[in-house]
């Protein structure tokens, strides 16, 4: 007798605690080859969900979500049907998956060659293993991509949980790598403890790829439009790309856009059950966090008085204002006619400015002794001579920057002057790191 869909997570449920409580990995991967001939993705992270619901903690599941996958390897279903459109050269798809390829060849051809030369004590290939690693480096623009472009989207149609596990496990893998290669180029590294940190490493990430392509990729393909998908597209370009030459700019075309209004409908019902089944563990891993009021995303739009529509976003103008407040630096705008528009009241100007300068020549706002100075500078940006000057100064054993910016439209017309003025008597003693996760600390 066929099983329902609730027997069948009930049942996956079971299985996957029995990993939790003690229970090895060879019995539930028994268990579940015995009862199941495949799963959705969908199943998963449903019985995820009730685990959660039922009393674990979300970090567990992070934790053994390499072991609930490799369970379920080469049995997951696909619950995507191909789809032209992402087939295409340049479609975020296509390229994600060639440098999976790519990367997969360079873990399997390159670097697992040389450890195995190594290991029969071949250790003139320690080089060329060093500038293999340095090459793994590059799985970073891979995973900065996805965890900008794809996480946005995905946290756009409420699925929130995935990728604050994968980006998680994300940076362990960027870890793994730079100690993998601090250890490597120590001249008294030994092959035991190399090979240890390498597995380790080549396993995260081999089951990130498995979870970008089983689990990511078809559930985007599920929920996201084809707009969604050339917006990535495009801005993939910002961030760069991985192992590969710079593909082709992708764009849908008609019968893309024909093929996704007759199949609108399902896609929303894939929106709902995406987001439902990751709604529990979302919960959990925002740990009672006060959610933000919602912004409408079609912020392109927007049109009202308070509001400051950009190319690359939207701000409110007292969120604006706010901005300029903060800012560790002083600016002061002057227009084409070289008068002055605009400046910022940060709360430790370097320069003091008052409002009677608003609409003064800003040649006439410096001592006699300087305007030369400055009339050469403006010169210069209008001609096109330059675009940039640069100046230090101290005042009172402090050291002053001061950079001037030409400010051009697209079609290369002047618009004016940014002058910026930041004290780096700090900045200067700066030395070592201090990373984000380090650095911070709880009252």
């Amino acid at each position: 007798m066929e099983r329902t869909k609730e027997q069948r997570k009930k049942r996956i449920v079971e299985i996957l605690s029995l990993l939790h409580e003690g229970g090895t990995f060879e019995e539930a991967k028994r268990l579940f080859n015995e009862e199941f001939d495949g799963v959705d993705v969908t199943e998963i992270t449903s019985a995820e969900k009730s685990l959660i619901q039922g009393g674990l903690k979300a970090e567990e599941i992070q934790k053994l979500c390499n072991i609930h996958v490799s369970v379920f390897k080469g049995s997951i279903n696909e619950i995507h049907k191909s789809e032209e459109a992402y087939g295409q050269a340049g479609h975020p798809v296509h390229t994600l998956q060639l440098e999976n390829q790519v990367l997969q060849s360079l873990i399997t051809d390159e670097i697992d060659d040389l450890m195995e030369k190594i290991k029969k004590g071949d250790w003139q290939k320690k080089d060329r293993l060093v500038a293999a690693i340095e090459d793994l480096k590059q799985v970073n623009k891979h995973y900065v991509r996805k965890e900008t472009l794809f996480f946005s989207y995905m946290e756009k149609y409420g699925i929130t949980a995935p990728p604050q596990v994968m980006w998680g496990v994300d940076d362990e893998i960027r870890k793994q790598i730079k100690d993998l290669l601090d250890y490597v180029k120590n001249p008294r590294a030994a092959f035991n403890p190399l090979l240890e940190k390498w597995e380790a490493a080549k396993h995260e990430i081999e089951e990130m790829i498995f979870k970008e392509e089983e689990i990511m990729i078809p559930m985007t393909l599920d929920v996201f439009s084809l707009k969604d998908w050339e917006n990535i597209a495009e801005d993939s370009y910002d961030i760069g790309f991985a192992y590969i030459p710079e593909p082709p700019f992708w764009k849908a075309g008609p019968s893309d856009f024909a093929k996704e209004k007759e199949q609108e409908e399902q896609r929303q019902m894939n929106i709902q059950q995406a987001k439902e089944t990751t709604d529990g563990i979302a919960e959990e891993l925002a740990n009672a966090k006060t959610q933000l009021e919602k912004e409408e995303y079609d912020w392109q739009n927007v049109e009202t008085a308070d509001t400051v529509v950009l190319p690359t976003g939207i701000l409110k103008l007292d969120q604006l204002l706010a901005i300029f407040d903060v800012l560790p630096v002083d600016l002061t705008f002057v227009d084409h006619t070289d008068r002055v528009r605009f400046f910022s009241e940060g709360k430790h100007r370097i320069f003091p400015r008052t409002k009677s300068i608003i609409g003064r020549e800003v040649v006439n706002c410096h001592p006699p002794k300087s305007m030369h100075m400055v009339e050469k500078i403006l010169a210069d940006f209008h001609s096109g001579a330059n675009d940039t000057a640069d100046f230090w100064i101290d005042i009172n054993e402090r050291k002053i920057y001061i950079r001037y910016f030409a400010l051009k439209n697209q079609e290369n017309q002047y618009l004016g002057c940014l002058e910026v003025t930041q004290d780096i008597t700090d900045i200067q003693k700066i030395s070592g790191q201090n990373r984000l996760l380090e650095g911070f600390t709880k009252d």
